[in-house]
């Protein structure tokens, strides 16, 4: 079959071409569609507890996406400073994608009068006295809907609560980002205005993306076309390899927009990762078309085609095909964008190895031999360098492995130091407006981020009152929740307002008469729609809605997992049937990341063990082949945990990637390499010639690829930052481990899979 794939390429060269360039036109025909998906609930599988329970609360409660402004002055109730609240209240209020503004220039307070209570606002008329101003702040500190939600404790800073109704709205993010920054402009000055929520996180991911999107693709194409160039001396040895990522690029875009799957940031890898991967089979055949050549310059071009495809069509199907496993076996993530960049970098790596035994020999067949090839000696330096280190680690085999084994003992010991974190704001640097204006919301008003809870009874029963109580007492026990809140903090202000303030009163209702009382009192003078956050209409559901000040994943995911404990062991889920937030959500991305990268990881390890296990009928060579592997994975993990280097999103695929990618080297240096020894039985020959031919192409290939993944250290996104950092310090990792510990092993331990017969000499 291989053969008369290699003559129908030697006879119809142009007809293939033709076919590979019609091809990437047909599929790019669609890339101009793509769309973007900055949501952090799209990284999740949509049919989960915690999105389903999302989903309910959003559609009973209102969705729970919220703009925090933070306003700064040396003295929030100076009449300037008040005024300047309530004009920028006014005019969010007045955006077509707010529901709800609340501050404390708007916000209802229950005040008691002699015929019971009555909803006013906090603050009818400006203070103007230091008199009026205490009283005020006593109101305030005695309001723990207000206190430390719409003031900071320190009396410094005053926030504005905007809760927001995206239905039915195009492009909501931008527009929100763009009409709430105008407000921040207009009134910043000389107070400081901070800002913070999803909706901002969320377009702030999508610009990030767009612009590594426009820089990260065009950095590495030049950087690649500037290697290949440096590496091959040649403009065919560049523009062949190059042509194949372009198409094989094209292919995959193309296909993931006919499929229906948007770029996330998990997917927003994808072109820059093919860039590095995707020329890995064509350089290995360039490589050896220079070498061969090199060696017999006389030789008819098409039985050198001939004779470099049949020394790579083996290891070449061969490490193409571990490459494959190694991406697929992300298909057995939890997480939809993993699974999505598995399969769609798998189909991206099948096509760049279709066009490498294809397009690449048509192509050679028509084009002349380089110029440089008919210059002798212009790969010598290479050579000789290769030809060196080879004797080196023959003659020191011994101690290196020695110290080998000690440095990766060391360095894995970093292992435990490794931190998960899949919190959205993690993605920049801590100097990023973003991020500082998260931060100032986080001390002082509580925290963005949320955890809620839904509750299903009679709410106007005091009974069950108690018991939504009792959890808010829960929750507000946790280090990092701020506030929980819940229509029973209205009732029992209700009750005390309505016994003359005293602070005796300050508790639940005693009946369900008293209850419905003070609800029907409120809704005659207050508005009902500020209750709506808390009840529905029938007063059958409720909502628990706590801040959280810290949406770490660690954190995140305890106070999941404690308060479903709490509500099992004390109220029932019969009562409490769902907890859901953006802070739990971040929690149990944060495990199924961990899981799935656990999960990934072992899958691609035995398929690896198992395929160069069959491959060369012995179990030694799949263990062997997995050595130099485990090794990089080790240290991987390691220097994570010593670099404090988060596993996220992004770096929790690397392991899956390196091992796909790392797997080509031990497979081209042991096939070559059997090749080799079993010519003459010389072992420190067969080294020699093995890393003077297929050495050149592993390190050829492995430059590629560090070079390619480099460019992802320019990116906006810290974890795509470190992602690119790490793949690289892993890749290099895997080509140190298949040209020095893989033949100081081999050599060492001659196993019969490689020598043969000539094992016992």
């Amino acid at each position: 079959m291989i053969h008369k794939i290699i003559e129908f390429d030697l006879k119809y060269p142009r007809t293939i071409i033709a076919a590979c360039i019609l091809l990437t036109l047909l599929m790019g025909w669609s890339i101009p569609r793509i769309q973007l998906e900055p949501d952090t609930k799209a990284l999740m599988p949509q049919d989960f507890e915690i999105i389903n329970a999302l989903k309910q609360m959003e559609d009973t409660f209102g969705g729970n996406d919220l703009v925090v402004v933070s306003i700064t002055s040396e003295n929030i109730f100076s009449p300037a400073t008040l005024e300047k609240i309530e004009a920028m209240t006014a005019e969010i209020e007045m955006l077509a994608t707010v529901d709800q503004v609340v501050s404390i220039t708007n916000v209802p307070d229950v005040m008691g009068t002699a015929d019971g209570f009555e909803v006013r606002e906090l603050i009818e008329d400006l203070p103007t006295t230091a008199s009026r101003i205490d009283s005020l702040k006593h109101r305030i500190a005695d309001n723990r809907m207000i206190y430390g939600t719409l003031v900071s404790t320190d009396f410094q800073k005053a926030g504005i609560i905007a809760y927001l109704d995206v239905a039915g709205h195009e492009n909501t993010d931008s527009e929100i980002y763009d009409t709430f920054m105008a407000v921040k402009h207009k009134y910043e000055g000389p107070e400081q205005i901070h800002m913070a929520g999803l909706p901002l996180t969320r377009r702030e991911v999508s610009a990030t993306m767009t612009s590594d999107v426009k820089k990260l693709f065009p950095y590495g194409i030049i950087l690649m076309i500037l290697l290949l160039v440096f590496t091959f001396h040649s403009w065919t040895g560049a523009f062949l390899p190059f042509t194949v990522v372009i198409m094989s690029i094209v292919f995959t875009v193309g296909l993931m927009v006919m499929v229906g799957v948007k770029m996330t940031v998990v997917e927003m890898l994808i072109p820059v990762m093919l860039i590095a991967i995707a020329n890995s089979y064509s350089i290995q055949v360039i490589t050896q078309y220079f070498v061969e050549y090199f060696n017999n310059p006389k030789a008819d071009k098409d039985n050198l085609i001939r004779l470099i495809l049949s020394y790579l069509t083996t290891p070449v199907l061969l490490s193409g095909f571990t490459t494959l496993v190694g991406f697929l076996s992300l298909r057995s993530h939890i997480l939809p964008p993993a699974k999505n960049l598995g399969l769609l970098c798998a189909c991206g790596t099948t096509i760049a190895y279709i066009y490498s035994l294809t397009f690449i020999p048509a192509a050679l067949k028509l084009l002349d031999y380089p110029a440089t090839l008919k210059a002798a000696g212009s790969h010598q330096r290479t050579h000789r360098f290769l030809e060196g280190w080879g004797r080196f680690f023959i003659r020191f085999r011994k101690p290196f492995l020695i110290v080998c084994l000690l440095g990766i003992i060391i360095v894995s010991t970093g292992i435990t130091r490794i931190i998960v974190d899949t919190n959205p704001i993690a993605y920049w640097k801590k100097s990023a407006e973003i991020r500082q204006g998260n931060d100032v919301i986080d001390r002082n008003f509580g925290g963005s981020s949320t955890i809620s809870i839904l509750a299903t009874g009679d709410i106007k029963n005091p009974a069950f009152l108690h018991k939504i109580d009792s959890l808010c007492i829960f929750l507000e026990n946790q280090p990092a929740v701020t506030r929980a809140n819940s229509i029973v903090d209205l009732l029992k202000r209700m009750n005390q307002a309505f016994h003359g303030d005293s602070l005796q009163y300050n508790v639940i209702p005693a009946t369900n008469e008293e209850v419905a009382q003070y609800l029907f009192l409120y809704s005659l003078t207050g508005d009902t729609k500020d209750l709506d956050r808390f009840v529905d209409y029938d007063y059958a559901q409720a909502q628990i809605l706590a801040r959280v000040n810290d949406s770490g994943s660690k954190t995140s995911y305890k106070l999941y997992t404690d308060t479903k404990e709490y509500i099992v062991k004390n109220l029932g889920t019969e009562n409490f049937p769902s907890v859901s937030g953006m802070a739990p959500l971040i929690g149990v991305l944060s495990k199924l990341v961990v899981d799935g990268q656990i999960r990934s990881l072992a899958l691609s390890i035995v398929a690896i063990f198992i395929i160069v296990a069959i491959a060369f009928r012995s179990a030694i060579a799949g263990l062997i082949s997995i050595v130099p592997l485990s090794a990089a994975v080790l240290c991987l993990f390691g220097v994570m945990g010593y670099f404090g280097v988060t596993l996220n999103m992004a770096t929790a695929l690397i392991s899956s990637i390196m091992i796909g990618i790392g797997i080509d080297y031990t497979i081209h240096y042991l096939y070559r390499f059997r090749l080799e020894v079993r010519k003459d039985g010389d072992v420190e020959q067969a080294v020699i010639r093995t890393l003077t031919t297929s050495g050149k192409g592993i390190v050829y290939n492995a430059v590629s690829v560090v070079i390619g993944f480099t460019v992802l250290m320019l990116s906006g996104f810290e974890p795509i930052f470190f992602f690119g950092f790490l793949i690289v310090f892993s890749i290099i990792g895997c080509l140190f481990g298949a040209l020095t510990v893989l033949p100081t092993l081999l050599v060492s331990i001659k196993p019969a899979f490689i020598f043969g017969k000539r094992s016992k000499q």
